[in-house]
Order: C-alpha cells, then sequence, then structure tokens
C-alpha cells in the first residue's frame, strides 16, 4: 500500500447524514483528516423519498468535509441500509475436477457464483455474499478448503439482498449532488468491520446498532456472518414516548434523552405511575425519565431477539454483544441489554485504534469509518458484490485516485488525535 491514500466515506442514517475523511497510511492505520455532520433531508428508511432535498443534503455534507480538510472530492464510498435489505441462505456446489485435486481460489470463486444463483425478486440485487461453511467431498465444517485435496466443494452461504430501484435512487441523489460512487457496503456490515475484533468474530458476537428509526444486528461465529437483520424502532421511539410523558416538545425530549436519559428503572427511586397520568405537565426526574424509557428500550430488545429467532444464536456468544448507535447511549442501556438477552454487552461506538478529536468520540461515526475501513481492504472475510462489480480492490482504488486530490500545493494538513 502506498503512503497517503485517502478515503471519503459516508453515513445516510436516518437523523443525520456523517461524512468523514481518512488518509490510510503505509501500515494501514487510519487517520481522520475531517469530517462533516449534516441533518438527514428527504431520506427514510434507506431510501431517497425526495431527492432534491437530499442530494442538496449530500452536497452539504460532502463540502463541510472538503472545508475541513482542504480537499476537492468528487466521489465517496456511502452505505446501504432499510427494510429493503433481506437476510437468505444459499448453497453451491461445483465439481473440482474428473479426479481428486488441490482446490484452487478458482474454484472457490466457482462455488460462490453458484451460490449467487439463488433466484430472488427481480427488483432485488445481491450485495453482500458470506461463506459460513464449506464441505469437500461431503466433509463438513470446513473454513478454507484452500490447497484440500477433493473432488467436490459445497459451500453454506449468507447472502444480503437490496432493493436495485432503491440504490439507483441513492445514486441518483449523490449524482444529483454533483459527486460520483466510489463504492458501496451494507451499514450493518460496515459497522461490524469498525467494531468487531477477530476474536470477537471467532469467539461469537453480535452487533447491535440502536440508530434513530430502525434497530440493525449483526451475528457473527468462527469469523463468520451467520445472521443480520433489522427492526423498524429505534431511539426516535424514546424521544417520542419521552415528549408524550412529560408533556413536552419533540426537541425538548430529544435534548432529555441525550443529555440525561435513563432506560433502566432500577438506577432510580421507585417512582408512582400515577405521575404518567397526571393532566398538568409532570415534573421531570431521573425516576420518572427512566419510567417512561425502559418499557420502550426492553420492547426494541425483545423485537431484536424475536427476529433472531434460534434463541441458540444468542446463548453461543462467546464475546457477547456489542452495543452502538445514538439510541443506546442512555444510561442503563447496556445492564437492560444484558437481562433481556442474557449474555455479557459492552457498549462500543469507535475502534479503540483510531486517532479522532474528541468530538468524534461523542458522535454516531462507526458506519462510516466501517466503510472506510472495508474501502481500504481491510475486510478479508464478507465479500461484497459492489467491489466485483467495480472490478476489485484494486480498481475502486484507481478510482478513487483519480477522483479525490488535495487542493493547491500547500503542506499536508496534520493528523487528527486525542
Amino acid at each position: 500500500m502506498s503512503p497517503s491514500q485517502l478515503i471519503v466515506a459516508c453515513d445516510f442514517g436516518s437523523t443525520l447524514f456523517n461524512a468523514l475523511l481518512v488518509e490510510v497510511s503505509e501500515s494501514g492505520n487510519l487517520n481522520v483528516l475531517g469530517t462533516g455532520q449534516v441533518a438527514a433531508e428527504g431520506f427514510e428508511d434507506g431510501d431517497f423519498v425526495d431527492l432534491r432535498a437530499g442530494s442538496r443534503a449530500i452536497a452539504r455534507t460532502i463540502r463541510a468535509v472538503e472545508t475541513a480538510a482542504d480537499v476537492d472530492i468528487s466521489a465517496f464510498f456511502y452505505n446501504i441500509s432499510g427494510s429493503h435489505l433481506h437476510s437468505v441462505w444459499a448453497r453451491g456446489q461445483v465439481q473440482i475436477g474428473p479426479g481428486p485435486r488441490a482446490i484452487r481460489q478458482s474454484d472457490l470463486d466457482n462455488v460462490l457464483n453458484k451460490a449467487r444463483s439463488l433466484v430472488i425478486p427481480f427488483d432485488n440485487w445481491i450485495c453482500a455474499v458470506n461463506p459460513v461453511e464449506y464441505a469437500v467431498d461431503r466433509v463438513r465444517g470446513i473454513v478454507n478448503p484452500l490447497g484440500r485435496i477433493g473432488s467436490q466443494l459445497e459451500v453454506e452461504a449468507h447472502l444480503t439482498t437490496a432493493s436495485r430501484s432503491v440504490v439507483r435512487n441513492i445514486e441518483r441523489a449523490i449524482e444529483m449532488a454533483g459527486y460520483e460512487v466510489a463504492g458501496r457496503a451494507v451499514d450493518i456490515l460496515a459497522a461490524a468491520t469498525a467494531l468487531l475484533s477477530v476474536r470477537e468474530q471467532k469467539e461469537g458476537a453480535m452487533l447491535l446498532d440502536v440508530g434513530g428509526s430502525s434497530t440493525s444486528w449483526a451475528l457473527f461465529r468462527n469469523n463468520r456472518l451467520v445472521g443480520t437483520g433489522m427492526v423498524p424502532w429505534g431511539g426516535g421511539q424514546l424521544t417520542s414516548d419521552l415528549a408524550h410523558g412529560l408533556r413536552i416538545s419533540q426537541d425538548e425530549a430529544e435534548r432529555i434523552k441525550c443529555d440525561r436519559g435513563i432506560t433502566l428503572r432500577s438506577l432510580e427511586a421507585e417512582i408512582s405511575p400515577e405521575a404518567l397520568f397526571e393532566e398538568a405537565r409532570p415534573e421531570e426526574s431521573p425516576a420518572l425519565v427512566a419510567a417512561i424509557l425502559e418499557p420502550r428500550m426492553e420492547e426494541i430488545f425483545s423485537l431484536v431477539k424475536q427476529n433472531i429467532g434460534d434463541a441458540r444464536q444468542i446463548t453461543g456468544l462467546g464475546a457477547g454483544i456489542v452495543l452502538t448507535g445514538g439510541g443506546s447511549r442512555c444510561r442503563g442501556t447496556a445492564r437492560l441489554c444484558e437481562e433481556v438477552f442474557g449474555v455479557p454487552v459492552l457498549r462500543r461506538y469507535l475502534p479503540s485504534q483510531l486517532a479522532v478529536e474528541p468530538e468524534l468520540s461523542q458522535g454516531q461515526w462507526a458506519t462510516a469509518v466501517g466503510l472506510a475501513m472495508w474501502a481500504a481492504g481491510s475486510v478479508p472475510e464478507v465479500e461484497l458484490a459492489a467491489s466485483a462489480e467495480a472490478g476489485g480492490a484494486s480498481a475502486v482504488w484507481q478510482r478513487v485516485r483519480r477522483l479525490l486530490g488535495r487542493r493547491g500545493s500547500g503542506p499536508e494538513r496534520p493528523v487528527m488525535r486525542d
């Protein structure tokens, strides 16, 4: 890897658009050079429902990065999210040859292409392919069959599909904003790239991202993705419940949630539920806030648990759950999550090795950072169909180098550090 490679990544969230520029060092470390954050507009459930408003918000977000880092940007990586994403399981099988021989990379490519041939709705597109388990001559449980002698190769793969029309609408909004697409990745997989270590993925871990209007999850075991999903509730429902319970505006409720939200009633003194039904505006207190927020947060976690289905998927998580997203920042959320799922829970918002300014650690940047890490080639396990369509990682990098350059001939900007 050559020095000073630059990546721009933009996370289209339900409440905020977060974009950042990172510099990838020769050793592969990422340093943040500039950021941009703008309120989301025209964007609902992972799609631009108002292309003009959305394109203006995109332009403001990327221009903020250009100003902060003193660069001209023509293309960036973005995330795919929303209820149009679906998880499906597929199998592929190929004959190695007329006789047994060592399995080659071309054989792995062929068997994954067979898995991709699964019949899906006409408007869907397979945006991520993850091999979960291989079998050689019916011997199952093989993680990496390269070099193994055999005559028949099979794979069980986890596929993520997306709506072609939604993806095209997103890229139309980016085009209207005056930019090009460098690449794309599924948001929860990008966030997992940033937040889950190789050890955690091997031992078994779930990333649980409580966003503004939805909560997404991804399950890993033996360094393989084994499931993803989403429920259509998130931090926005917490805000709405707080506004209704305290008889206040949405903006004031959002401030209370962010500044002093509590989602576990046992952390505060008992309070009579009658306070919630008084006609007059009740007096805000930590106990009352917890009484309002805990039921909704518990319901969100319970919906995720139902969405996963097989309880054995959760009990087998050796590394537990990593909780992230703006809706998870309220005090007591990790403990409540532990009570619902019965496994250890940690909260994490950025990779520990990333050097950032303090204000970055207070925002929701995991998806954008994960996009940058994927673009830098740090995702060996999950094959993203986007890179294959673009001609592979090297082709993506060639495009980025052509489309992104520093302004003027001034000195390099300093790396942002704590």
